[in-house]
C-alpha cells in the first residue's frame, strides 16, 4: 500500500493518537484561604461575651398576719388589697386559701349576681350558693380595722382569683360544713403550680375529665360540671395543706 502511495505521489497519511491528561478546574465557589494578616486579626480578636442567664423571678410576698390585732375580722392590708383587686389570677387565691391562713373565711347564703365595685370596668360574677370567699375590706368604713356592724358592704375575694363586692346580708361567717369554691380556670395558673397540682393523681383524672368534656364547646354544662368537679378538687388540696409554688406576680390588669 505504501509502494502504491508513492507511485501516485501522496503523502502517506499518519494518525496521531494523544492520551490527554484531565486537570480539575478550579472550584469558583471554595472560599480563599485567609491570608497571614487575617488569621492574625482572628487570633486577636475578643472573644465573644457569655450569654447573660436571665434572673428567676423572685416569689409574691405575700401577707401571712393580720395588720390589725383589733380587728374584729383578720384581713388583708389595705396596700395589698389595693393591688390584689386590680388584676385576676387564680394562683394567688390558692396561696392566699391554703390551710393555716389567718384570713376570715366567709360564705354566700344564696347565688348572687355581683360586681367589684372599685373598677369601672368589671364585669359581673355569679357566686355560687355556699361558696366560700375571703373577706378583704368593708367599702362602708373606708379602710382600716374590719368590724362587723349589722349593715354595710364588703369586698371579698373568689377562689378564681376576683375580688367581688357583696353586701353583709348575703354573707354568712359560720362554715357551713360543706363549702363551694368558684370556678377555678386550670390555664390561667401558672405552669409550675399545674405541673405541682398535677402531681396528685385524683386532679390529674379530673382535669383529663375536664379537657375531654370541653373539647367541642366550653360553654356546655357538660363541660362546666367537669370543670367544677376539677376546681373542687384543687380547693379540697389546698385546704388538706399541699403546698404550692409561690406565685411571682398579683396577675393581670382588668377584671
Amino acid at each position: 500500500m505504501a509502494s502504491l502511495d508513492l507511485r501516485l505521489g501522496l503523502a502517506p497519511i499518519v494518525v496521531m493518537t494523544a492520551c490527554a491528561t484531565s486537570v480539575p478546574a478550579e472550584d469558583a465557589s471554595a472560599p480563599a484561604p485567609p491570608t497571614a494578616t487575617q488569621q492574625q486579626a482572628l487570633a486577636e480578636a475578643p472573644a465573644a461575651p457569655a450569654p447573660i442567664a436571665e434572673p428567676e423571678p423572685e416569689a409574691l410576698d405575700i401577707p401571712s398576719d393580720c395588720p390589725d390585732a383589733e380587728a374584729t375580722l383578720c384581713t388583708p392590708p389595705e396596700a395589698f388589697v389595693d393591688q390584689l383587686c386590680r388584676g385576676a389570677r387564680p394562683d394567688v387565691a390558692l396561696a392566699l386559701f391554703k390551710k393555716g391562713s389567718p384570713w376570715k373565711r366567709a360564705y354566700m347564703r344564696g347565688q348572687v349576681e355581683a360586681w367589684y365595685a372599685g373598677s369601672g370596668r368589671s364585669t359581673p360574677q355569679i357566686l355560687r350558693p355556699l361558696e366560700e370567699v375571703i373577706v378583704l375590706r368593708s367599702r362602708a368604713g373606708g379602710g382600716g380595722a374590719v368590724k362587723v356592724t349589722g349593715s354595710g358592704s364588703y369586698d371579698v375575694y373568689r377562689w378564681n382569683g376576683r375580688c367581688v363586692s357583696v353586701m353583709e346580708g348575703e354573707l354568712s361567717l359560720k362554715n357551713p360544713g360543706t363549702a363551694d369554691v368558684a370556678l377555678i380556670p386550670w390555664r390561667s395558673l401558672a405552669p409550675p403550680i399545674q405541673d405541682k397540682l398535677s402531681e396528685d393523681q385524683h386532679i390529674k383524672t379530673h382535669n383529663e375529665r375536664r379537657r375531654d368534656a370541653c373539647r367541642e364547646d366550653r360553654d356546655s354544662a357538660k363541660c362546666d360540671h367537669a370543670s367544677l368537679g376539677l376546681s373542687r378538687r384543687i380547693a379540697q388540696y389546698v385546704r388538706d395543706g399541699h403546698p404550692l409554688p409561690v406565685p411571682t406576680s398579683l396577675g393581670r390588669p382588668g377584671q
